[in-house]
């Protein structure tokens, strides 16, 4: 994929919760959509609530499942459980095998209900629907004070974040550098969905990246000039950027 047509297009996120055979074939047909960036795939209720809290995407794909004895069944009890914690929930997409469930759906608030296997041109329409009411949630622009010096920098411009003790260095596509007397974690809340880190002491943006090297732990960015290592504690992170770039 072309990092620049990444660049002007990604403006959502989401998780998909399923534990069904269609898992590969629903991320296939999602991954048409350059806007939508996966972050997680779950497969059980706890890691979904787990993982929403954690990640607060703004859209979960919820494939509706039951186990046979009922144990961690993957349903709307999801839903209801996320009120607990949060005063306003991700938009919810609920795939289902029939219509059984249409009406439930849209009376907890869903935003959508697709039958499962999915029709390409039903998603396509389910997600141009949501496009068009929902504009992206991530902040543009970030505030750097240095000294008194304010700078505004456009998170586009922001290639990666480097932790130098307990200041934080933005390296940009200009080739300046900027040093914020803040914490990497402090900024790593602030930053759109598509940075990534990748190391206890980088966090990168995806849409930067030109090359993964897995067996040297190596993350290439802007046209392989810049390498950054990247640790096992976080290589799910690694798999995400692979999943949506590949």
């Amino acid at each position: 994929m072309n990092p620049n047509k990444l660049q002007k297009k990604m403006q959502f996120s989401y998780i998909l919760v399923d534990q069904s055979e269609h898992t590969h074939a629903i991320l296939e047909h999602i991954k048409e959509f350059d806007e939508f960036l996966c972050v997680s795939v779950c497969t059980s209720r706890k890691e979904a609530i787990n993982k929403i809290l954690e990640l607060r995407p703004n859209l979960v794909f919820l494939s509706l499942s039951a186990t046979a004895n009922g144990i961690d069944s993957i349903s709307f009890s999801i839903m209801s459980e996320l009120h607990e914690f949060l005063e306003e929930l991700p938009s919810f997409i609920i795939l289902n095998p029939t219509e059984s469930s249409a009406f439930e759906a849209y009376q907890r608030g869903a935003t959508g209900y697709l039958l499962n296997p999915i029709d390409p041109n039903e998603l396509r329409k389910c997600l141009l629907r949501y496009q068009k009411t929902h504009k992206a949630l991530h902040k543009d622009t970030i505030s750097i004070k240095s000294n008194g010096d304010y700078n505004f920098i456009k998170s586009n411009d922001i290639i990666y974040l480097k932790a130098d003790s307990n200041t934080t260095d933005f390296y940009l596509t200009s080739g300046k550098v900027i040093t914020a007397y803040k914490t990497l974690k402090y900024f790593e809340k602030l930053l759109p969905f598509y940075f990534f880190r990748i190391h206890h002491g980088y966090v990168i943006n995806i849409q930067h990246v030109s090359r993964i090297n897995l067996g040297k732990n190596s993350c290439y960015l802007q046209n392989n000039e810049i390498v950054i290592p990247f640790s096992r504690t976080y290589k799910s992170n690694i798999d995400t950027i692979i999943l949506k770039i590949s």
